[in-house]
């Protein structure tokens, strides 16, 4: 009797929470939500049909959060947008005033990428080493590592390097860093389901070049698979500029994707 109740008690749970409605989010309204302030962030302006407004920071960094339709599922709609920011970084040329901070970056990447090179060439007695193991392949020489390990992969040379752990991938070299996350995470309100049905996502390119002088561009993603997804377009001066607000960003990403 006490294990038939107890069946009963949990089948009514799972239909309670079937029948639950999803959080409000600007995924069930159609519009965004976009309060006047957030953090570092002030609004500074906001479309009619609630489809996009935009956000300034004290430090000049912008923000523009949309409402963007997913077309060939949602890796491909965020490639697409993270191409027109590619191209639209690319094809500013570096102001003269930058050139310091231009320098800097590269030479960052490119030390990251030699001192991990060198020091496993050091350990390998600056010759060439190979390792082969279930799940593992480590290929070592002067110049150039790779490393595959369970849930990690590192290319790296003298003036670059790719590292790859779980869901994050960046790319790093003399020309600047691209990072990028994807995650498949469960929807606000469905913590118990066994489905992953929301999406997560960010892009950074940094040393990237608009023609507000930015050098650096990115994004920042959420909502559920089918869309529509909620995108913060971000651009800044530096990157500690972006990384400051990033936590008031994803805030309102999460907040009106529902993730």
């Amino acid at each position: 009797m006490k294990t038939f109740l107890m069946a009963g008690a949990a089948g009514a749970l799972l239909t309670l929470s079937g029948c639950a409605q999803p959080p409000v989010s600007a995924i069930t309204t159609g519009r965004l939500d976009c309060p006047e302030t957030k953090g570092q962030l002030t609004r500074v302006s906001a479309a009619e049909d609630g489809q996009s407004c935009r956000y300034r920071t004290a430090d000049g960094a912008d923000m523009e959060l949309r409402l963007v339709p997913v077309e060939g599922g949602p890796k491909a709609t965020l490639e697409r947008l993270e191409a027109q920011l590619a191209s639209l970084a690319a094809t500013q040329p570096a102001p003269a005033t930058e050139a310091s901070n231009t320098a800097e970056s590269s030479e960052t990447a490119a030390l990251a990428a030699s001192t991990l090179a060198q020091a496993e060439a050091d350990v390998a007695g600056e010759g060439t080493t190979s390792v082969r193991a279930p799940g593992t392949k480590i290929d070592s020489g002067p110049e150039s590592v790779n490393i595959t390990l369970p849930g990690l992969k590192i290319d790296a040379s003298e003036d670059q390097a790719q590292v790859k752990i779980g869901p994050i991938n960046i790319d790093a070299s003399e020309d600047g860093a691209t990072v990028r996350i994807y995650r498949e995470v469960r929807l606000r309100g469905e913590s118990l389901s066994r489905e992953r049905r929301g999406v997560r996502a960010t892009y950074i390119l940094a040393d990237g070049r608009q023609a507000s002088g930015a050098t650096y561009v990115g994004l920042e993603a959420g909502g559920p698979k089918t869309g529509p997804l909620v995108v913060a377009i971000v651009s800044a001066a530096t990157e500690g500029e972006e990384a400051e607000i990033l936590d008031d960003i994803q805030d309102l990403v999460r907040e009106n994707g529902g993730v």
